[in-house]
């Protein structure tokens, strides 16, 4: 597949480096207007043309698909926008900023008879992959309750211009960053959310951007989550699933770039020896593209619903709405 990939910041050059690892892909442009001199030369020592709008690459024939890496609230219009054009999309997350914003791209999609690919590669890590076959086979009985705690002090060395502290791209913390990949998990693993609360707080960083956000979750199983999110502390990575018959936790030591291993705690009963695993880094990114391009060719289908790609937002947009009420619940059709 032919790509061009919009937003060459520190992810989108992620992207393109995992790009290159797959046979199933081609980038054919990169797309910025604003492109840092470090962008310009990376595009440079790989040979990739540069665009400075997203237009000029949806104009070229040559083109089969885009991939969106680009600030948060720019999201909904660029997808309309590459869908009508015909391309293949794949967006990173958040997929909108917006529910309504989420069903209408959905809905684009499926008008265009496209394969909706979504930023969300914890999903293809073999501890998350171990997780969800425990639930599906039983081995963990009815699920009750979710629980995360993914922070990082990464966003403490950046620019406190950047977008990614800006609450009009990135409201809610670290939702954007980390939480809404817990977030989808939980919608894969518990099913539909029907009540949200959360609450956020400026504990070291300069308001208006946040470092604390606090989420409870309900489902219509019955299912409960927590998810905390910390912007200032070291690399914490930590979720577990809890089961009437059993609970498994999985450690990361490292967030998806750092190539760090993942620890997974199995334990079936009270009294019995605990079952500890480890898993080595994987290349879920790249997995993630190559599943996308399998589902874009018909190999076969994609993991993520747009039933799950729709009540990943609402979740979203449920924890910036009640945070900013003071975590009042907000009930979810």
């Amino acid at each position: 597949m032919r790509v061009a990939v919009a937003g060459l910041g520190w992810w989108g050059k992620q992207i393109i480096g995992a790009l290159a690892k797959s046979r199933s892909f081609d980038v054919v442009w990169g797309i910025d207007p604003a492109p840092a001199p470090d962008a310009m030369a990376f595009l440079a020592g790989l040979g990739i043309p540069h665009a400075f709008e997203l237009g000029v690459v949806l104009a070229d024939p040559t083109v089969d698909g885009v991939i969106l890496a680009t600030p948060h609230r720019l999201h909904e219009e660029q997808c309309l926008a590459v869908l009508a054009a015909g391309k293949e999309l794949f967006c990173e997350k958040p997929l909108t900023m917006t529910a309504a914003g989420a069903t209408r791209v959905l809905d684009a999609c499926a008008c265009a008879g496209k394969v909706l690919g979504v930023g969300h590669e914890r999903r293809y890590e073999p501890a998350y992959e171990m997780m969800k076959q425990l639930l599906d086979d039983g081995a963990l009985g009815t699920p009750l309750l979710f629980e995360a705690n993914i922070s990082h002090d990464l966003f403490r060395s950046i620019d406190p211009a950047n977008w990614r502290l800006d609450p009009r791209h990135a409201p809610a913390g670290m939702m954007t960053a980390t939480g809404i990949h817990q977030t989808d998990l939980c919608v894969a693993l518990l099913g539909s959310p029907v009540e949200v609360r959360a609450q956020t707080a400026s504990l070291v960083f300069a308001p208006p951007a946040t470092d604390f956000v606090s989420a409870a979750l309900a489902f219509r199983s019955g299912a409960r989550a927590n998810i905390t999110l910390l912007s200032s502390v070291p690399y914490y990575g930590r979720t577990t699933l809890f089961g009437d018959r059993a609970w498994v936790e999985v450690v990361s030591e490292g967030n998806v770039d750092q190539g760090k291993p993942t620890i997974v705690t199995l334990c079936r009963g009270t009294g019995r020896p605990r079952e500890v695993g480890v898993f080595e880094p994987t290349d879920t990114v790249t997995a993630n593209f190559e599943a996308w391009a399998d589902a874009v060719t018909g190999r076969r289908p994609y993991r993520f619903t747009p039933d799950e790609l729709l009540g990943n937002i609402q979740i979203f947009e449920a924890i910036v709405a009640s945070a900013a009420e003071g975590g009042r619940p907000i009930g979810l059709a």
